[in-house]
């Protein structure tokens, strides 16, 4: 069975699956057969149908519903979500096509990460989704597995995964506490905002070292109590509070997942910003909802995906693009800069 760089067991054993959904079926009055039978939706015939979600987790309660991955081969097909009540309980269908999910997965595996070329929001947001439900995938119940998708799921059961995991949610801390320590002088509430997330983050990467995969961020707090992890929850709880210490919270993240090193910061335009350069300033708005000026010329067009600054993640950008971050005119990541250098 793979194992996480902590030792611990990443992938729970079939038993262990069934257990937990016939457990979850029997209090409903539900059989499998039933939750098979919304695998097919009339796209295509089901490849791969995996029961999935919080309750294959371990975490699920008595207000959780049943998530039910669905692969089929339809070229039209990207993203087909049902929500099921026919059965007095629900059940969250999602149907995606097989070989894009395939594909999706195979680039997860193989694609170093981050780049410089793949840190834009889209692709960033779609690494987010494609960990997701890979995820959930890998740590679910297939239902129905045709040749050769069965070993497909199989193969799912790989480090390369819950290093990809874990990988995903230190980065992200370390992206949300940046974004943090630039909006504490001049936007505090905000700044605490995106402290918690990356402490949220950082935990989660904790956990997931530790072997517990799930990618919800928001179980962050059941993945540490199932690992006894005392002093994690005790970060999250201070992260939580009404009084937040933002200062001692951002501490906390590197204590949690290191320094940024090697990374650097990448600002882009945020989505819906257009820029219009004038005789000695650029105008930036978003959505014609805010503008501002910004001294001086040069700065990209708003409708692409060009670098507006860059720099080591320990510096910032110059005054006048951060108060268009500030203002969130511009979307911040993180990436190596050396495509040749492991990330």
């Amino acid at each position: 069975m793979p194992t996480t760089s902590a030792g611990a067991t990443a992938f729970p054993d079939v038993g262990t699956l069934a257990r937990r959904l016939d457990t979850f079926l029997e209090q409903r009055g539900l059989t499998r057969e039933a939750v098979r039978g919304e695998a097919d939706q009339g796209v295509g015939a089901p490849l791969l149908a995996v029961a999935a979600g919080s309750v294959l987790a371990g975490f699920g309660n008595h207000r959780s519903d049943l998530d039910l991955l669905v692969l089929v081969e339809n070229d039209r097909l990207t993203r087909f979500p049902i929500q099921s009540h026919e059965h007095g309980s629900l059940i969250d269908v999602n149907i995606r096509r097989a070989s894009s999910v395939r594909d999706t997965t195979a680039a997860l595996a193989t694609h170093p990460w981050p780049r410089f070329d793949s840190v834009t929001e889209d692709a960033w947001n779609h690494r987010r989704r494609a960990l997701n439900t890979v995820g959930r995938l890998a740590l679910g119940l297939p239902l129905t597995a045709e040749p050769p998708w069965d070993e497909w799921h199989t193969s799912l059961h790989a480090a390369w995964l819950a290093e990809a995991i874990e990988g995903w949610w230190t980065v992200e801390a370390h992206r949300l506490a940046l974004a943090a320590r630039w909006l504490l002088p001049h936007r505090p509430h905000a700044a605490a905002v995106r402290t918690r997330e990356a402490v949220t983050a950082a935990l989660n990467a904790r956990a997931a070292a530790a072997g517990e995969l799930y990618f919800a961020a928001k179980w962050a707090g059941e993945k540490l109590k199932v690992l006894g992890d005392t002093e994690g929850l005790a970060v999250l709880r201070a992260a939580l509070a009404p009084d937040l210490d933002v200062p001692r919270s951002l501490a906390a993240v590197e204590r949690l997942v290191g320094a940024p090193e090697g990374l650097h910061a990448v600002l882009r335009w945020a989505t819906g910003v257009t820029a219009t350069p004038l005789d000695d300033r650029t105008v930036v708005d978003r959505w014609q909802l805010r503008t501002v000026e910004s001294p001086g010329v040069g700065l990209p067009p708003g409708d692409g995906d060009a670098v507006v600054w860059s720099g080591p993640a320990d510096t910032g950008p110059p005054d006048d693009l951060l108060r268009l971050f500030v203002h969130n005119l511009l979307w911040c990541a993180l990436a190596h800069p050396d495509p040749e250098v492991p990330a």
